[in-house]
């Protein structure tokens, strides 16, 4: 297991462990592990468990949140388990604004907040598709000398 988390569809919740030290990379993966494993459940309720992450940079927390722009729409239910206040603030810098609660190791209260997250509809599959594509499309753009893809650098400058 070289990805850096487990993704498992978990009756009607997805659920995501992060188990080596975050990259964008293992972000971008996670995204698209995430959206098939959604798909199978036909839930919109994801739930993070950060207990065993280790502090990530910011650079890597804030692109995150630039992933999370792209699936906004697809009203999303997250909870995130974190084990102490350190990866608490982490887990905000990376999530920023949005239909999420942080909840401190404790996973049943965090499966209770998600029990009731509303299934999709046909219409948000024919956007998650879309999504998944673009995030293929992207991993597969060639990157500058310096790592980033060319289409981020011209977007960030």
């Amino acid at each position: 297991m070289n990805q850096g988390f487990l993704c498992e569809a978990a009756g009607s919740l997805v659920v995501v462990r992060l188990t080596q030290p975050v990259t964008e990379r293992a972000l971008e993966e996670c995204q698209l592990s995430v959206l098939e494993a959604l798909q199978q459940t036909g839930s919109k309720a994801v739930l993070y468990d950060l207990t065993e992450m280790q502090p990530a940079p910011v650079n890597v927390l804030l692109y995150q949140r630039l992933l999370n722009e792209h699936v906004e729409h697809l009203d999303l239910r997250r909870a995130i388990v974190v084990p102490n206040t350190q990866i608490a603030h982490l887990a905000r810098l990376a999530f920023g604004v949005g239909d999420y609660k942080l909840f401190y190791d404790d996973l049943e209260a965090a499966k209770r907040f998600l029990s009731d997250a509303s299934p999709f509809s046909s219409a948000d599959w024919s956007i998650r598709v879309t999504e998944e594509r673009r995030l293929r499309e992207r991993r597969s753009a060639p990157r500058t000398s310096g790592g980033r893809r060319e289409r981020d650098r011209v977007a960030t400058d």
